[in-house]
């Protein structure tokens, strides 16, 4: 049988790495052996890293509302550039989607997008929880103030694990403790130094909560929850104890989380987050607990600002897609994060998560979905190579050991040589 595509090299699967070849048809992939695979075209990878293609569950497209910041068109431009084939889209827009018919229109809007795009359908104050089964991957629940002012009350938890397990969604939770955060901001008003939200949102406030959050799971629930972008040591201990009881708890690394400290926030007014960049004592828990597995999920929280508003306003949230493929490049050489770790973390797990059983892995039947990474082609980021609308990267300057050459979805190289196809 002759493929419409076949690729050969370094196949990273969730157990090892092999030499392979990888035929693909009708963008679904149709072999996979050692050798003899036939295909109409062939991309060798050489000394590449075949990937399958990168799954970010946690991303902010910003549309409908926001498209002067971004849209489904650019946002996706950015994913291709960093190695992301399908991206799980946050509820918190100018116009949130919290109900059917907002999820409705949202998935037409996404329908220019170059990669597969899921949605989350947001939970917010006393409004009942909406039944999305068949519209949205999961449920997103914000327990304290954060973009586009949805938040949900701590004491609905249980009620929203008894709809997700209903329905078999998951529910991924912004986990930050809100009487806290008050606290913090009256203690500490009329202070002003460079680093000083990350007082203002601390450890202390994002610990609370996820105890919180668990605290309302029964025994033997069904529910699956994530946290989401663990910042702390203590929110990930926390996890793991909740798994040790038998809970479906996981939680995520945001690729800024994993990459800077607070101490990055005194060189770079642009990097404010929630939650906030933590001491290295944290930034280094974060990163060994992606390498032990006790983090499962590695995304971007893409959260695109303009540069000048971000400035100005002080808004929270940083772009990430354009640099997936950098951080990856350096989580694998400066960090000793293995390949087979990191695609249980960027494709395996979260499309496990997200419900998508065609996709995350490189074997007969999966979609024909890659993100092929060159991990010995240095690239300084710039302004002028980014993707994403809102022109920017916290990245800007740093000189990464590694990028995408190829970005394949469905069989169809959309980035190719490092290049996106026109």
């Amino acid at each position: 049988m002759e493929h419409d595509l076949v690729l050969e090299g370094r196949v990273v699967g969730p157990v090892e790495v092999q030499e392979l070849e990888v035929g693909v048809t009708d963008g679904m992939i149709a072999e996979v052996r050692r050798q003899g695979v036939k295909g109409s075209r062939r991309v060798k990878a050489g000394r590449c890293l075949i990937f399958p293609g990168f799954v970010d569950a946690h991303v902010h497209m910003r549309e409908p509302g926001w498209e002067e910041k971004e849209d489904f068109r650019t946002g996706s431009r950015a994913a291709l550039h960093g190695g992301v084939t399908t991206v799980a889209d946050m509820p918190n827009n100018r116009i949130p989607t919290t109900t059917r018919e907002a999820l409705l229109e949202k998935r037409r809007l996404s329908a220019k997008s170059l990669v597969d795009v899921k949605l989350y359908a947001g939970v917010v104050g006393k409004q009942p929880i909406p039944e999305v089964a068949g519209i949205a991957s999961g449920y997103k629940a914000y327990l304290a103030r954060s973009t586009g002012g949805l938040i949900f009350p701590a004491g609905r938890l249980g009620e929203l694990y008894s709809a997700a397990a209903r329905s078999g969604l998951p529910v991924s939770l912004h986990c930050e403790d809100q009487a806290t955060i008050d606290l913090m901001e009256s203690k500490l008003s009329g202070v002003e130094r460079a680093d000083l939200y990350s007082d203002l949102r601390p450890v202390e406030a994002e610990v609370e909560s996820v105890r919180t959050a668990i605290s309302g799971l029964g025994e033997g629930t069904s529910a699956r929850v994530n946290v989401c972008h663990a910042s702390s040591e203590g929110a990930v201990d926390a996890v793991l104890q909740a798994r040790a009881r038998g809970l479906r708890v996981s939680c995520e690394a945001a690729l800024h989380h994993l990459f800077f400290n607070r101490e990055a926030m005194k060189r770079n007014g642009l990097l404010k987050t929630n939650p906030p960049l933590r001491e290295e004592v944290d930034r280094e828990a974060i990163v060994d607990g992606l390498k032990t597995g006790k983090v499962s999920f590695l995304v971007t929280d893409h959260a695109p600002h303009g540069r000048e508003e971000k400035e100005e306003l002080g808004l929270a949230g940083v772009p990430g897609l354009d640099d997936y493929g950098h951080l990856v490049s350096w989580l694998l050489r400066d960090q000793g994060v293995d390949p087979v770790t990191l695609c249980r973390a960027a494709a395996a797990s979260p499309a496990e998560f997200l419900g998508l059983s065609d996709r995350g892995r490189v074997e007969v039947g999966m979609r024909g979905d890659f993100a092929i990474l060159d991990p010995a082609s240095p690239e300084k980021v710039k302004s002028e190579d980014l993707q994403t609308k809102c022109g920017w990267s916290p990245y800007e300057g740093y000189e990464f050991p590694g990028r995408v050459k190829w970005t394949i979805r469905g069989g169809e190289p959309l980035l190719s040589g490092y290049e996106l196809v026109s």
